[in-house]
């Protein structure tokens, strides 16, 4: 064996040996953490090719963890025929829940999902800026946008940064009613 080929080989059994530990770890890591090790998380395709989504380990807490072609950490909360329904966890809600960060730097682009609330300090991002979630909306159901987020109000905390009650209608239940979630702008 060469030099060179030694070394991948110990990096990529070294790589393994992460990935394996955060999939193991996974049940017990917050959203936050999920999304810093993203990296060694399987992206979906590769594990749906690897293995049936039948055959991995479903759980609200504790489920099969990876990542969506659009970057998004999930887990796998119900089993299903992956050969059958090979589409992406964001065409497939009631099979994942989306694993949030409240990292800034990992917000990504806002999805309403109703098996993946955002909770308390999640961030997304919406029309070029970053917003974190000011409450849980596990209570609410999936936020709907009924018009514009708005512009960041630059009154509080700095320019770029301010507090935004946003008009947003939600479901709770299957029902459409109006409620204020708090946002805040942090880019």
């Amino acid at each position: 064996m060469s030099d060179k080929d030694f070394v991948l080989d110990t990096l990529r059994r070294a790589g393994l040996a992460v990935a394996q530990s955060v999939q193991e770890q996974a049940a017990g890591m917050t959203g936050t953490e999920l999304n810093a090790a993203a990296d060694y998380i399987p992206d979906f395709l590769a594990a749906k090719d690897a293995k049936n989504m039948l055959e991995r380990k479903a759980g609200e807490k504790d489920g099969f963890v990876c990542r969506s072609s659009a970057g998004r950490v999930v887990r796998l909360i119900q089993t299903y025929d992956s050969d059958t329904y090979p589409a992406e966890p964001e065409e497939l809600p009631a099979q994942w829940r989306f694993v949030w960060s409240t990292d800034p730097k990992k917000a990504l682009p806002f999805i309403s999902l109703a098996t993946s609330p955002y909770a308390t300090g999640d961030c997304c991002t919406y029309e070029g800026h970053v917003w974190r979630s000011g409450q849980d909306t596990k209570h609410l159901g999936t936020w709907y946008r009924r018009g514009a987020m708005g512009r960041p109000r630059h009154d509080r905390g700095g320019p770029g940064i301010g507090l935004r009650d946003t008009l947003l209608v939600c479901t709770a239940n299957g029902h459409m009613r109006n409620a204020r979630v708090d946002l805040c702008c942090v880019e």
